[in-house]
């Protein structure tokens, strides 16, 4: 009798076991099945957040070219609008002309910037200081009542320009242009980018020249070299490319279809007019060139390149007295690069 209840009480301590055991199973399992029912709201103010971290920390994506370049909205991945990672809080002013311009549908920003599986509703708006006054971009829809909200401060940096004025007429204006030395009738004047030291890991990238993501803007003050009240005949703009790092390295004329006026590309004005690279055209008081990022991704260059931009002039008898090399690079006087402008962005979600 006595062994029969031995057998009875392991038989009923392994019962119970196995009773306990599933019992804590069931127990800690609940908590996550009722998680939905109990929580059935939305932290807006956390998707808000998000969406603004990814807006001033990133680049977006891709990088090289920059997604800003891309006219189709679905060969880009992410709208960021940093300079670079390494520079959160400052934004690049190309990066915000995209974003703020009228090609992208809703689902653009809630698949590139929001990123949810609710089509969220929002509003972005950047109100930007300049020294004239106030400039405000904003997208999206009108607030309602309620809304999930964040502010960032930020900065907004602006490309660089070159303003070729009366200051350099001692060191490109041919002193005595009449004489025989200088009696031809082909006059050149070249802009120098060295991509090596402009790309220099060095230097901070919210004040590094970077034509690969900015425009390279050159302004000609073309009254102090005209030496003719007809004008000078400027017959073309070309570019030219060099990489000092290979044997007998030299300058090659780089393809590109200078005939045909690209907005895209490039924009380029002679006394206000709107000409192709090559116009043939007199110009007396002014020269505007804006190569933008678009033109020089398609130059396959790199960070040991040499980019030249060469104006060249054309008359029977030479009417302008301009020749040299203008080094666009990070001397101030070359190159004047605009302060940061501080700006507000706002971010809205609903």
């Amino acid at each position: 009798m006595r062994a029969d209840d031995g057998v009875m009480s392991l038989d009923f301590l392994a019962g119970f076991t196995i009773f306990m055991l599933a019992l804590i199973m069931v127990v800690s399992m609940v908590p996550g099945l009722l998680a939905g029912l109990g929580s059935s709201g939305i932290d807006y103010d956390a998707v808000a957040y998000r969406t603004g971290v990814i807006l001033v920390e990133d680049p977006g994506w891709p990088v090289y070219p920059p997604w800003e370049m891309n006219a189709d909205p679905d060969d880009i991945e992410r709208m960021g609008l940093a300079v670079s990672k390494e520079t959160p809080n400052i934004l690049l002013s190309t990066k915000v002309d995209r974003f703020f311009d009228a090609t992208f549908a809703p689902d653009d920003y809630r698949s590139k910037a929001i990123f949810g599986d609710i089509p969220y509703s929002y509003n972005f708006s950047l109100n930007i200081s300049h020294p004239w006054g106030y400039e405000v971009e904003q997208t999206g829809d009108p607030l309602p009542p309620g809304y999930g909200y964040i502010r960032r401060v930020v900065k907004i940096k602006e490309p660089g320009v070159a303003n070729i004025d009366g200051r350099f007429a001692s060191q490109y204006a041919i002193p005595n242009p009449g004489a025989p030395e200088w009696n031809a009738t082909v006059r050149n004047f070249t802009v120098q980018l060295d991509f090596g030291e402009l790309l220099d890991p060095e230097r901070d990238p919210a004040y590094r020249i970077d034509p690969r993501t900015e425009p390279v803007r050159v302004n000609i003050d073309f009254t102090q070299y005209c030496t003719d009240s007809s004008g000078a005949t400027l017959q073309n703009v070309t570019f030219w490319k060099k990489d000092p790092t290979r044997p007998n390295a030299r300058f090659t004329r780089i393809p590109f279809s200078y005939d045909e006026e690209n907005g895209d590309l490039y924009t380029l004005h002679t006394d206000g007019f709107p000409r192709s690279l090559a116009p043939g055209a007199p110009v007396n008081s002014s020269i505007s060139l804006v190569l933008k990022p678009a033109a020089t991704s398609q130059f396959t260059l790199d960070q040991n390149s040499i980019l030249d931009i060469r104006f060249t002039f054309e008359d029977e008898t030479p009417h302008t007295n301009i020749t040299g090399i203008h080094h666009y690079d990070y001397n101030t006087t070359n190159v004047a690069l605009p302060a940061l402008q501080p700006a507000v962005l706002e971010v809205a979600i609903w």
